[in-house]
């Protein structure tokens, strides 16, 4: 259910992903000290929207951090593509932990 003030600006500027997209990146920029820039979507809490989260399918030319992630229901993480390393580390997991069809490069 959207709330009023959603409805508002959805109805006055029909927002879309892609404005969304244009508005993170010209509030939540942030600069590393070698120059190189990132954008800062850390810190967002949905503990109190009592729904799921999807991420998926995000496109980064870069490098995609996502750490210190807390989910009291599941954590869904399928079919990543990474052309670099994938670093996994420090995973506290209360139920079970599953891992299959994993392929390295040199397993072609």
């Amino acid at each position: 259910m959207l709330s009023k003030e959603t409805r508002k600006i959805l109805k006055e500027t029909g927002l879309t992903k892609k404005d969304l997209k244009i508005i993170l990146l010209d509030n939540f920029v942030k600069n590393y000290r070698d120059g190189k820039f990132y954008l800062d979507l850390s810190y967002l809490d949905f503990s109190d929207f009592d729904g799921d989260v999807d991420i998926s399918e995000m496109k980064v030319k870069r490098d995609l951090f996502q750490d210190l992630q807390k989910v009291q229901g599941h954590l869904w993480q399928d079919c990543q593509k990474v052309e670099g390393n994938l670093y996994q580390s420090c995973q506290e997991v209360e139920g079970d932990l599953y891992s299959d069809e994993s392929k390295l490069k040199e397993d072609k």
